[in-house]
């Protein structure tokens, strides 16, 4: 009797809620949904092999994605809603992370098969969600056959090597530069650059065969039901160690991104310059359609120097600053510039652990970057805490679907640490209303409901006296919403006009704690790191 009143106490709470059941206070906000088919989504990046294992060898695969679609988006409202599901790499490869690609058409074994991707691509497509794919194009595996046949080529003739089509495609250099990142080749005295290390040697990206050979492998992708790419490593693919010739690189993504769209008009292409804000900002010359935004992603990016710092630089009227010069700055390159916000990623820290597993700081830090403009990346298993900070097999270990049902779980990859668990798995974050999980899915129905907080033009809401609140307007097609944000673990209350902001309610809010946000006549009331939707 006992269990099945605590049942019924559950529901009871439920009912109290919309659709979603995801908070303690009542929500009586939840909007119809407004979703543009655009490039402007929420994408969620996934590692195959940790993700969901279909056929029980351990090894997360394609198939077992595809089983999983619905939690990302069921095409009907549910899930967490994500419009873009970006694949790490997925060709093959000798090594875990398969950044050292030796077959450019083709889907590794252990993943699955290309009839297993094409299956992924038609759920994706049949609920809406565009699928991209990790896009190797700075560096090949030292084990691809044409590295294998150059080399050869070098060693069997250091002096006079015989012609080789190969030969052209990577930086092969005799004698030892004295500045880069070189390998030799066998006992030769031929070297190679290696920007990555001896396992992944560069390509020469201005050969006009090995350009054909990218255009071929482009469209075959794109023919399978690939929507678009995440380009790996821009920075490197012209000038050593990371400094880059950024003209050169510039203009490749722009003549890569223009083929894609003689293929598909809408291909969408996500490029990885790993710098600061004015050489990221440049990159948008290249009319490639976003980047990803580090200087708000990571342990010391704008997102957690907001949540983590002190002073006039870590407020929350710092950041909503920051996000409108942010804007401004991406525009001045290209007007179209589609920013792609993130947190973490495979190669960083995850959040919930820099946030040394505070529930407050790692939602707040979620409904942040989610409500800025652009397109944001949700990284696997951020949404329900996971953390891995050490090494990159740390960062990408097994989703926890289930403490208690094996089926589906993954080995994660060969040599990472025991993760480190701060929060439940998902079967228990899924029923209980003030999760991270379900957090997130309101942050992602918000952005679904108001398009304008993806699409917006942003400017700042004057008048605010507390630096621990900030508003900012977001204007798109005709239509005006207002952001906003309480960044303290305080209460706060603010009079904020109806008549002098232009605004008649609240359209939604995120509540890290479940309290509600209200608004009586023109008296807001936010809860400790909160983000009310004003329209």
């Amino acid at each position: 009797m006992k269990r099945l009143s605590g049942l019924i106490a559950v529901v009871m709470a439920c009912m109290l809620l919309l659709p979603g059941c995801t908070g303690s206070a009542r929500y009586r906000y939840e909007q119809p949904l407004n979703i543009v088919d655009d490039a402007y989504r929420t994408w969620y990046e996934v590692f195959v092999p940790s993700f969901y294992d279909a056929n029980g060898d351990g090894t997360g695969d394609l198939a077992g994605l595809t089983s999983n679609l619905d939690y990302l988006n069921d095409g009907k409202g549910g899930g967490l809603g994500v419009g873009g599901l970006w694949l790490m790499p997925i060709m093959p490869s000798p090594s875990y992370h398969k950044y050292d690609v030796t077959d450019y058409e083709n889907v590794d074994p252990a993943y699955g098969t290309l009839g297993d991707l094409q299956q992924l691509a038609a759920g994706c497509h049949a609920r809406g969600i565009r699928l991209i794919i990790d896009y190797e194009l700075n560096h090949t595996s030292s084990q691809h056959p044409w590295f294998l046949s150059a080399t050869a080529a070098l060693q069997q003739n250091p002096a006079h090597p015989a012609p080789n089509p190969y030969l052209g495609y990577y930086n092969f250099v005799q004698g030892r530069p004295s500045v880069g990142s070189y390998a030799q080749v066998g006992t030769t005295d031929w070297y190679y650059e290696d920007q990555f290390g001896p396992s992944m040697p560069d390509l020469n990206l201005d050969n006009a065969a090995l350009r054909a050979q990218i255009q071929e492998f482009t469209r075959f992708w794109l023919n399978k039901g690939v929507d678009g790419f995440r380009l790996d490593a821009v920075l490197y693919y012209y000038g050593g160690n990371g400094s880059g010739d950024t003209d050169r690189n510039v203009a490749f993504v722009d003549w890569f991104t223009d083929y894609c769209r003689t293929i598909d008009p809408d291909a969408y292409i996500v490029g990885e310059v790993w710098s600061n804000a004015t050489t990221i900002a440049t990159y948008y010359a290249s009319h490639a359609t976003s980047f990803f935004a580090f200087p708000f992603a990571q342990a010391t990016g704008v997102v957690a120097s907001t949540l983590n710092g002190a002073g006039a630089d870590a407020s929350a009227q710092a950041f909503c600053k920051a996000t409108a010069a942010w804007q401004r700055m991406l525009q001045e390159y290209n007007v179209q510039a589609i920013d792609a916000p993130f947190i973490g990623n495979h190669d960083t820290a995850r959040p919930a652990g820099f946030f040394s597993g505070d529930l407050q700081k790692t939602k707040m830090a979620g409904g942040l970057y989610l409500t800025m403009s652009g397109g944001p990346f949700v990284y696997y298993g951020e949404e329900l805490g996971m953390t891995g900070s050490r090494i990159d097999q740390d960062k990408r270990g097994p989703m926890p679907w289930s403490d208690t049902v094996t089926t589906g779980m993954t080995k994660g990859p060969p040599g990472m640490d025991s993760p480190v668990r701060l929060f439940v798995a998902e079967d228990v974050q899924d029923r209980d209303p003030n999760s991270l999980l379900n957090y997130y899915r309101r942050a992602i129905r918000l952005r679904n409901e108001n398009p304008e907080i993806a699409r917006g033009t942003v400017s700042i809401v004057s008048g605010m006296a507390d630096p621990e609140v900030c508003a900012v307007a977001k204007t798109w097609n005709g239509s005006r919403i207002i952001l906003v944000i309480n960044t303290s673990k305080e209460t706060k209350a603010i009079e904020f006009s109806k008549t002098a902001n232009q605004y008649v309610g609240i359209r939604g809010y995120l509540s890290t704690t479940g309290a509600a946000v209200t608004l009586r006549g023109d008296r807001l009331t936010l809860p400790p790191m909160s983000i009310v939707v004003l329209k």
